[in-house]
């Protein structure tokens, strides 16, 4: 039998919030957020889709269209346009305006998969402040990964588990799904990539109830990556150190 705090989310109607983050996708804006709300609509999910939009390549006009197409649906610009400096500002930007209880990064490119999301509802709805969804567990699946980034995503993790103590194998993923109410209490510094680990580490310091599920992850078809991993890591070492030690 699970603990009374299970069930916290279970007397009432959970709401949840998408936030999906665009910088020049024309070629996967209406791809995602089309499968996106499908998948959600069609299981009767109460949601909202939040875009934050830092693209010059059109990717606006689209989301434009769509949203007069789903009133549950809500664009905004991001907060800045200097690439990766960037995202963490967006993603901020997003958290800003999320009504839900229960808040859900989303990669533009369609690399996560839009049924993994009910899969974190579901747990969400069970009690747990944070999910993270992991491609390197067990029953995860990825396709088109390039190798480079596969193996150091993989030992970057690795030492991430020694250094935080943690069964998650996946904390760099950007996809997981929080509690509004830890993540509004929750200290945001970074302005790159690196904020969505330094979400997740603070909360696994701190010791909130979590649990890591595998997902599914696939590399994209159109366009080219706007993470630069040379860039990146330094990032990410200083930002897991950080949050360790202070």
């Amino acid at each position: 039998m699970l603990p009374a705090f299970f069930n916290e989310f279970e007397p009432s109607v959970v709401k949840a919030s998408l936030i999906v983050l665009f910088k020049d996708e024309v070629d996967y804006a209406e791809k995602t957020i089309v499968a996106l709300h499908t998948t959600l609509f069609n299981e009767k999910i109460d949601f909202e889709i939040i875009a934050v939009d830092d693209s010059t390549d059109g990717t606006w006009e689209v989301l434009n269209t769509l949203q007069s197409r789903y009133p549950n649906m809500l664009i905004v610009k991001g907060a800045s346009k200097d690439g990766d400096s960037g995202y963490g500002k967006a993603l901020k930007k997003g958290f800003s305006v999320a009504s839900g209880d229960i808040i859900i990064p989303f990669n533009g490119d369609l690399s996560d998969a839009p049924k993994d999301a009910l899969t974190y509802i579901s747990f969400m709805k069970k009690g747990y402040d944070m999910v993270v969804g992991s491609r390197f567990m067990q029953g995860a699946a990825i396709t088109n990964c390039p190798l480079v980034k596969g193996f150091i995503s993989r030992l970057g993790n690795q030492l991430l588990q020694i250094l935080f103590h943690t069964r998650c194998s996946d904390i760099t993923n950007s996809f997981k799904a929080y509690k509004k109410e830890i993540l509004d209490k929750t200290d945001m510094t970074e302005n790159g990539y690196s904020i969505n680990m330094e979400i997740a580490l603070s909360i696994i310091k701190k010791k909130h109830n979590y649990t890591c599920i595998p997902v599914n992850w696939s590399g994209r078809k159109y366009g080219v990556s706007k993470m630069d991993l040379l860039r990146t890591i330094p990032s990410y070492l200083k930002t897991a150190i950080r949050v360790r030690f202070c």
